[in-house]
């Protein structure tokens, strides 16, 4: 049987975080007066869901209130920003398209979300259907929670040891270790490839730290060889 690879999908089939960040910090800081620094950008922003997002902002800002019309905002600056500038990581159509394993996706993202983002995407039908898309209201709890990888998992018939995680975040590393799966860090979305962040994902105890696709295909390789 095919080993699994779970993909995240934004920052590592699309160089997309960078947009919906840069929406979530133009809109704090136009409507909430509120100007993030890289180092809250990262820990509040970046790898999460929206819900997540919010949760974590309201904790961090005493008295900051995130209602159904901030969300509207961002829904809109994320749709748009999305429609005009989304394109895909440099070759992940390559490793994609290697059927030595099997592929699926395990997004943040809601159904919904995901569904318009991937109005760009239509190519990676050729590698998998839509009955591999899992999103984050198919669960309880978000990443970093294991549920969504072991939700893909279940649903693809695998077992965690049988699974490779490839994520973008400190989030994903430790939602794939929780569901006892391996997981390789993709760095090579815009401002990922530092020595800094390569550390943390390394501490997190990752399989294998990326910053192209032809290195995320040889860990793959690597992991196979394993068994």
């Amino acid at each position: 049987m095919k080993k699994l690879v779970i993909w995240d999908f934004d920052g590592v089939i699309a160089d997309s975080e960078k947009l919906w960040v840069s929406v979530w910090l133009d809109l704090l800081e136009k409507e909430k007066n509120l100007k993030l620094t890289k180092e809250e950008t990262l820990n509040l922003l970046v790898g999460v869901a929206d819900k997540t997002r919010v949760l974590r902002l309201e904790k961090h800002f005493s008295g900051l209130v995130l209602d159904d019309a901030f969300m509207q905002k961002i829904d809109a600056g994320e749709r748009y920003k999305g429609t005009h500038f989304m394109q895909p990581i440099e070759g992940v159509r390559e490793v994609m398209a290697d059927t030595n394993f099997c592929h699926c996706i395990a997004t943040g993202a809601t159904k919904e979300q995901h569904t318009w983002k991937m109005t760009q995407f239509k190519w990676i039908e050729q590698y998998m259907s839509s009955d591999d898309y899992f999103t984050v209201d198919g669960v309880e709890f978000g990443k970093p929670a294991p549920d969504l990888f072991l939700l893909a998992a279940k649903t693809k018939g695998y077992e965690p040891n049988d699974c490779m995680t490839i994520g973008d975040s400190l989030n994903d590393f430790a939602g794939a270790q929780r569901a006892g799966m391996k997981s390789i860090a993709f760095v090579g979305a815009e401002g990922n490839d530092t020595a800094e962040y390569r550390k943390k994902c390394q501490e997190a105890g990752v399989f294998a730290v990326c910053a192209t696709m032809s290195e995320v295909k040889k860990a793959l390789y690597d992991w196979l060889a394993i068994f």
